[in-house]
C-alpha cells in the first residue's frame, strides 16, 4: 500500500482565510448585527399592545424560579463554585498531552509530505501536585464559597417574593381604592386621574415583567391566591433572628477568620508531588517509533521546602488579617445592634397598625349599626363611612411596606425556598431540583 500522504496547502489556505476573515468581515457581521436588532424593535410591543395574562400566586412564584435573571445569576454563581470545588479534584489527575509538528524547507512546501520525511508527533504524560499542605484548607475554602452562594440566593429569592407580595397587594388596595373614590368635578381633573391611573398600571406591569423575568404580557396575580401575612404569624419570631440572617453574619466572620488562616498555612512547609516519564508514544518521522515507557525511566518527585519568615512579611500579614478580624467581628457586633433596632421599630410599627385598625372597624360596625332619624342623618352617615373606608384603605397601603419588610425578614407563612434549577450541557434550564409542588404556570384566564 503506498504511503499516505498529505498536502500542506489546504491547510496554509484555511490559516490564511482564518488571518483575514476577522478584518474584512467585520462591517458585514455588524450590518447583520444591527438588522437582527432593527427586527427586533420592530416586532417589540409596547404596553397597551401586550395581552393581559392572568395567574395565581403559585404560579407566579414558579416563574421567578424559572426565568427571574436574578435568579439565573445566582444559579450560575452556584454552578460555577461547584465547578471550582471539583477541579480540586481533578488537578490531581495525570494529565495526557500530544504533541505534533512538521519541519520543511521552504521551497520543499509544495511537494507532498509523508509521515516518513517530515511529520513528529509526541504523546506525554504529566502530573503535578504542588502544595498538598494547601489542599485541606482549599476544600474548606470552596465548601464554605458553595454555601455562601447557595444561601444568597435563598435571600434574593426572599428578596423577590417580599416585592412581588409588596406589588400585588398595592395594586389589590389601588382598585379597591378607585371603586370608592370621589369623581373629578372638571375635565382637567378627569384627565390628570386618567393618566396617573395609566402611569400607575403601566408602572406595575414593568415591575411584574422584571420579577417574573417574562416582558410578553401584562401579567396581573389573582389577589385572592396571595397568602396573607398576618401579624400572629410572625409575633413570636421578632426575638431571633432568621436562620438565613444568621448565615449572613455568620459567613462574613468565617470570611474574616479564613483570611487570616490562609496566611497562617503559609508558615508549614511547601510539599510538592511530580511525576516524570518518557513519552508515551514517540514517532520522528521515519527514525524510530513507539513507547520508551519503563518503570525505571519513569520517577515520583517529591519535594519539600521550608522558607523563614526573616523578613517578616508573613507575619506582618498574619497580623493586618488579625486585625481584620477583629474589626469584622465588632463591625458584625454594630450591624446585629441596628437589626435588632430595625426589628423593634417594624414590631411596634406593625402594632400600633393593628390596634388602629382594630378600633377603626369596631367604629365603622358600630356606626353602620346607628339609626338615622331623617335623611340628613342618613347622608352624614354614609359620609362619614366613606371616610372611614378610605382611611382605612390608605393605612392599609401604608402597611404593606411593614408586611413586605416582614416578609423579607423571616420569608412568607408556611413557603420554603425553592430548589435552584438543574442546567444540561447546553446551560438552558431543564428541571426544578425542589419545585415546591409546582409545575410551569398554566394561565389561568387571557383577554385583550
Amino acid at each position: 500500500m503506498p504511503p499516505v500522504t498529505h498536502s500542506p496547502a489546504p491547510a496554509l489556505a484555511c490559516a490564511a482565510a482564518a488571518l483575514l476573515l476577522p478584518g474584512c468581515s467585520l462591517s458585514q457581521h455588524m450590518d447583520k448585527v444591527g438588522a437582527r436588532v432593527e427586527s427586533l424593535y420592530a416586532a417589540t410591543k409596547t404596553w397597551e399592545e401586550l395581552p393581559r395574562r392572568t395567574i395565581t400566586w403559585r404560579q407566579a412564584r414558579a416563574m421567578i424560579i424559572a426565568h427571574n435573571i436574578d435568579i439565573q445569576q445566582a444559579d450560575n454563581t452556584i454552578e460555577d463554585s461547584e465547578r471550582k470545588s471539583l477541579s480540586i479534584y481533578t488537578d490531581m489527575i495525570p494529565g495526557v498531552s500530544y504533541y505534533g509538528y512538521m519541519t520543511s524547507s521552504i521551497d520543499r512546501l509544495s511537494e507532498t509530505v509523508t509521515g516518513d520525511n517530515g511529520l513528529s508527533s509526541n504523546i506525554n504524560v504529566n502530573f503535578s501536585l504542588p502544595a498538598l499542605t494547601q489542599i485541606p484548607y482549599r476544600v474548606y475554602a470552596a465548601k464554605v464559597e458553595t454555601f455562601a452562594a447557595v444561601k444568597a440566593r435563598e435571600g434574593k429569592e426572599r428578596e423577590l417574593v417580599s416585592q412581588l407580595y409588596k406589588a400585588v397587594r398595592l395594586r389589590e388596595i389601588a382598585r379597591r381604592q378607585a371603586a370608592i373614590a370621589e369623581e373629578p368635578q372638571d375635565e382637567a381633573a378627569a384627565m390628570k386621574k386618567k393618566s396617573d391611573e395609566l402611569s400607575a398600571e403601566t408602572e406595575h406591569w414593568r415591575t411584574m415583567a422584571n420579577l417574573l423575568g417574562d416582558p410578553g404580557a401584562r401579567w396581573e396575580v389573582l389577589p385572592d391566591s396571595v397568602p396573607r401575612v398576618r401579624w400572629s404569624d410572625y409575633a413570636h419570631r421578632l426575638d431571633k433572628l432568621d436562620p438565613l440572617v444568621v448565615c449572613n453574619f455568620a459567613m462574613q466572620l468565617e470570611r474574616a477568620r479564613m483570611a487570616q488562616y490562609s496566611i497562617a498555612l503559609r508558615y508549614l512547609p511547601t510539599v510538592n508531588t511530580s511525576l516524570y516519564s518518557p513519552s508515551l508514544f514517540t514517532s520522528t518521522g521515519g527514525t524510530y517509533s513507539g513507547t520508551f515507557l519503563n518503570g525505571e525511566d519513569t520517577k515520583l518527585n517529591l519535594s519539600i521546602s521550608y522558607t523563614l519568615d526573616t523578613d517578616l512579611q508573613l507575619w506582618n500579614s498574619y497580623q493586618r488579617n488579625k486585625q481584620q478580624y477583629e474589626l469584622a467581628c465588632r463591625t458584625v457586633a454594630n450591624q446585629l445592634r441596628e437589626h435588632k433596632g430595625k426589628v423593634n421599630t417594624l414590631r411596634r410599627s406593625v402594632e400600633e397598625y393593628e390596634n388602629w385598625k382594630s378600633f377603626m372597624k369596631k367604629r365603622i360596625a358600630f356606626t353602620e349599626k346607628m339609626q338615622a332619624e331623617n335623611a340628613e342623618q342618613y347622608i352624614e352617615r354614609g359620609k362619614a363611612l366613606l371616610s372611614m373606608r378610605r382611611e382605612l384603605l390608605t393605612q392599609e397601603a401604608a402597611a404593606v411596606e411593614s408586611e413586605a419588610a416582614l416578609v423579607l425578614e423571616y420569608g412568607m407563612p408556611g413557603e420554603r425556598p425553592c430548589g435552584r434549577r438543574a442546567r444540561p450541557r447546553g446551560g438552558q434550564p431543564l428541571t426544578m431540583r425542589r419545585s415546591c409542588g409546582r409545575r410551569e404556570p398554566k394561565f389561568l384566564a387571557l383577554s385583550a
